[in-house]
């Protein structure tokens, strides 16, 4: 316990730093003869009495004098009473200390303070709010920028973007966006996505994606399938490759993904004509439909391992077969209607070696023949060959120049191929490709159709055109100024469709 020794008369409590211990202070009231003590112990401690009632400490007693900070009693303050006042006013506004746990349901408020130590009220349900764990809607001006790298990990979880606008009709939309295998996300055209997609896909599922394709007024065919005509009628059986044949007519855009469809081809003569007391049949595999063309049908066959003779082809589709067709001749080498007596070769540019049915071109020369097409030809349907040769083994570099040969009328429409040397491709027209450079050639015409067909190093390739103008065509060869070594052609021969 606390010995309190000297007694010291003052006007004012002197401040707390500022007071000695184990002393009394007695502070006189102004205008008064009464005093009140102030006991300060060893630790510096002020020590109280209970005022009359016995619930306010001596030092927040009204009658108490305690003011002797300067700033207070610029403010008015001169006495215990008025500090208190004040001070109760002030507490009125003062914070409990939080001692329960509530949630913002409850307590939906929080305080806020701004750089100058004002307070407010601010919604609780805003503290923690992000990204991640609130459903947040934006105001103008908001957004998100990136500063450096960032990565969103899902961990499996679901992530939804939902609500966006229809943009189908707007062409402005292009682009696609697309991940790598990092998961790095940018934006693309789609044009390789697109252009590698059927590599993904096994045999099944590109003839299913080919038929999805087909236009909405192109419905697999319901009819009897009908075969007016054969593109080659005719097939040499001495080439050891798979040889395609057209089929022209109508209700040939049959389903070949499913088991509704099959082709069969019938042997019934021998080479000679004969007819077989029992046909040869022979299933067809490998044919695909037209999409663009609903009534032609294309199917191959390696004819080398069949023999010789005259065929027919049978479709059927949904139960329904043709109840005959054309005959295809197969045989080792073609007939056709020759080329003879050609009397006007004319040559364009350059210079020109001409026999009667071929015509060999120095460098920077084309050529062309009489009109052998007549239109006549061409309303009865027809097919004419024709082989081009540069003479060369292979790819060599020496002959590097375009070259192009084929038929052509009067309105300047060309058909047949296009060549470009330094390349080492052929190219049939509207950009079909072959692989050497000494290849055979047929163009046909037949029902609005035209075919141009090419055969290379054991491939046969087919392009179909549904634009022939009605005029006479005769057979142009053409070839650039570079490279050297001569450039032929060979016509082989005609043959009317109908």
């Amino acid at each position: 316990m606390s010995i309190i020794g000297k007694i010291i008369r003052v006007n004012e409590l002197p401040p707390v730093g500022e007071r000695e211990t184990n002393v009394i202070y007695q502070v006189a009231e102004p205008g008064s003869p009464i005093y009140t003590d102030y006991a300060i112990d060893q630790n510096g401690d002020l020590k109280t009495h209970a005022v009359t009632d016995g619930t306010i400490p001596l030092e927040l007693s009204d009658t108490h004098l305690s003011i002797s900070n300067p700033s207070f009693t610029a403010e008015g303050i001169k006495s215990q009473a008025q500090y208190n006042i004040q001070t109760r006013e002030k507490l009125d506004h003062k914070l409990d200390m939080p001692s329960i746990e509530g949630n913002a349901q409850n307590y939906p408020k929080i305080v806020g303070l701004d750089d100058t130590g004002k307070v407010a009220k601010l919604p609780a349900g805003d503290l923690g709010k992000n990204i991640a764990n609130s459903s947040l809607t934006t105001v103008p001006g908001a957004g998100l920028t990136l500063g450096a790298n960032w990565t969103f990990g899902t961990s499996g979880f679901y992530y939804s973007i939902t609500g966006l606008s229809d943009k189908s009709a707007d062409t402005t939309f292009n682009r696609m966006m697309v991940q790598n295998s990092s998961g790095q996300l940018s934006w693309s055209n789609g044009k390789n996505m697109i252009s590698n997609y059927p590599l993904l896909l096994n045999d099944a599922e590109k003839l299913a994606w080919r038929n999805r394709m087909k236009l909405s007024t192109e419905k697999f065919a319901t009819g009897t399938p009908r075969i007016d005509v054969l593109l080659l009628p005719f097939i040499d059986n001495t080439k050891n490759f798979i040889q395609y044949t057209t089929l022209v007519g109508l209700n040939l855009f049959v389903d070949n993904v499913s088991p509704n469809a099959y082709i069969k081809v019938k042997r019934i003569k021998d080479v000679n004509g004969t007819n077989l007391t029992t046909p040869e049949e022979y299933s067809v595999d490998n044919f695909t439909v037209m999409q663009n063309f609903p009534n032609n049908l294309n199917f191959g066959i390696n004819w080398s391992t069949k023999p010789e003779g005259y065929y027919q082809v049978f479709v059927t589709h949904n139960g329904l077969t043709n109840p005959s067709s054309p005959e295809l001749i197969v045989k080792a080498g073609l007939t056709y209607s020759q080329f003879t007596g050609i009397t006007n070769w004319a040559t364009l540019t350059g210079s020109a070696a001409i026999t009667d049915t071929s015509i060999s071109l120095s460098p920077g020369s084309s050529a062309q023949s009489d009109n052998l097409i007549s239109v006549a030809d061409i309303n009865a349907g027809f097919m004419v060959s024709f082989s081009v040769n540069n003479n060369l083994s292979n790819y060599g570099a020496n002959f590097l120049s375009y070259f192009q040969g084929g038929i052509i009328g009067d309105d300047g429409v060309f058909y047949g191929f296009a060549a470009y040397g330094g390349e080492g491709n052929w190219i049939i027209y509207q950009g079909e490709y072959l692989p050497v450079r000494n290849e055979t050639f047929h163009i046909a015409y037949y029902n609005g159709v035209v075919y141009v067909i090419a055969e290379s190093n054991g491939v046969t390739y087919q392009q179909f055109n549904s634009s022939f103008n009605q005029y006479p065509k005769r057979f142009y060869l053409s070839r650039g100024t570079g490279g050297q070594g001569s450039l032929s052609m060979n016509l082989l021969g005609k043959i009317l469709l109908s």
